[in-house]
């Protein structure tokens, strides 16, 4: 959980310092579209993030291990 939850606070922060450096860089962009991707993204992000930690959680990404058991 914690690589993926760093992971998604990395990228939202990145995003969100990239994205409104490119309104200071091209002053033509509406801020307001701006923030309203930055929400968008960062919530496909966060969802994606909560849904994989449930699925580890619940154990439907794990492989069954076989043992094998036998007599030397």
């Amino acid at each position: 959980m914690s690589e993926d939850f760093l992971l998604s606070m990395t990228f939202t922060l990145f995003g969100m310092l990239l994205i409104f450096g490119l309104g200071f860089v091209f002053p033509e962009v509406n801020p307001y579209v701006v923030i309203r991707w930055i929400v968008i993204v960062c919530a496909t992000v966060f969802v994606y993030t909560v849904i994989s930690f449930f699925l580890r959680k619940f154990g439907f990404g794990k492989t069954k291990e076989v043992k094998k058991g036998g007599k030397k």
